[in-house]
């Protein structure tokens, strides 16, 4: 005898949007931390994934008497840092993938602890962690370097650039010599990884630091300059783009606006119009520009100046920027009316001060 089956369209649609999650939930990858955590009966275990703004928990149990537990979370698409958390006590967990982690341990032994099976780098960070909590800082830099060297793009590398001791960071990315760590870790990330978040930021983090490096060693040989310089200017001598020679020398009895550039630079548009707002403002009071362009097209550089109200020239050698020590493009120098120069700056606001100083006008 046959049996009738009737569907609601309600009942069809519901079943199918049952399906489609269950489906959905099968296609999400997802890894595993599971194992044993004894003498904690009670107590709630916290999965936590640990990024660079926050921390989230992905999963969490309250633990048994036997201590077993098993969490999951989403797999990262790239490796990441989670850990395993009782109250204020916790062990790193480094994550590839999608890959079961086990980790089984006493209570009391949770942030020391290096019993993990499944994961190397966990069990590297649990070394790094416990070298710096035992050891002075220069002594566990040893331990730590022999870490990065020998596997740069690891995770544990990049986990040991970043430690500090009570606030006391264990490589200083402002010293040469302990920023070489960071690069090793920034330039092998860069290499699999381009468009990690953890890439992007440490490697912005090394180009900064190195920036900052160059302009305080600019600023300190732009001050030994003006310390020892007996003459009055180190003059420049440049065609304007009607070939007529400009001499820097000739704007003696100015303040003088002496600034390095070429069209071709970011940003180069809000670039002249500051340079138009402060000549403005100040040319009547008594400030003369001088754009010293290093344009390889002329015609680019002719077009690029030919509406500028100040003395623009350009050169097709490297004299005048090796005569100021100029690396990096723009740089602006200000000299005071006897030519001498006063300062170097990549700040209109603080240039701006400088030339309201030197001009004498006190608003």
């Amino acid at each position: 005898m046959a049996i009738e089956m009737r569907t609601t369209g309600k009942t069809v649609i519901a079943a199918l949007a049952a399906a489609s999650m269950l489906c959905g939930c099968a296609r999400t990858p997802r890894f595993e931390v599971s194992g044993c955590i004894t003498n904690a009966e009670g107590e709630m275990l916290y999965l936590e994934h640990t990024g660079l703004v926050r921390t989230e928990v992905e999963d969490s149990c309250v633990l048994p008497a036997d201590g077993a537990y098993t969490l999951r979370g989403k797999a990262p698409e790239y490796p990441d840092f989670y850990r395993l958390r009782i109250g204020k006590d916790y062990a790193v967990v480094v994550v590839d993938s999608t890959e079961t982690i086990r980790l089984c341990t006493p209570r009391d032994s949770l942030a020391l602890t290096q019993a993990f099976a499944g994961s190397a780098a966990s069990v590297t960070v649990a070394e790094l962690r416990q070298s710096l909590r035992e050891k002075p800082i220069d002594e566990h830099r040893q331990m730590a370097q022999g870490v990065i060297l020998k596997q740069p793009r690891s995770m544990a590398a990049y986990y040991a650039v970043f430690q500090s001791k009570q606030g006391v960071p264990v490589f200083d990315m402002y010293d040469p010599s302990q920023r070489r760590y960071y690069q090793a870790v920034a330039t092998s990330m860069n290499l699999t990884m381009p468009d990690y978040v953890r890439t992007r930021t440490l490697y912005t983090q090394v180009i900064e630091a190195l920036n900052a490096e160059r302009k305080a060693l600019n600023e300190m040989a732009m001050r030994q300059y003006i310390d020892e310089s007996e003459s009055t200017m180190l003059d420049i001598a440049l065609p304007n783009i009607y070939g007529d020679t400009c001499l820097l020398s000739e704007h003696l009895g100015k303040v003088v606006l002496l600034e390095f550039s070429t069209s071709q630079m970011e940003r180069g548009n809000a670039y002249v119009l500051a340079l138009r707002d402060l000549d403005n403002k100040y040319n009547v009071r008594g400030l003369d520009i001088y754009s010293v362009s290093v344009d390889p097209v002329k015609l680019y550089w002719e077009d690029w100046v030919r509406n500028l109200p100040w003395t623009c020239v350009r050169t097709e050698t490297t004299t005048p920027l090796l005569t100021y020590n100029v690396t990096t493009l723009p740089t602006m120098f200000l000299l005071d009316r006897k030519g001498q120069v006063q300062g170097r700056y990549d700040d209109f606001e603080q240039l701006e001060k400088a030339i309201k100083r030197e001009l004498k006008i006190s608003k």
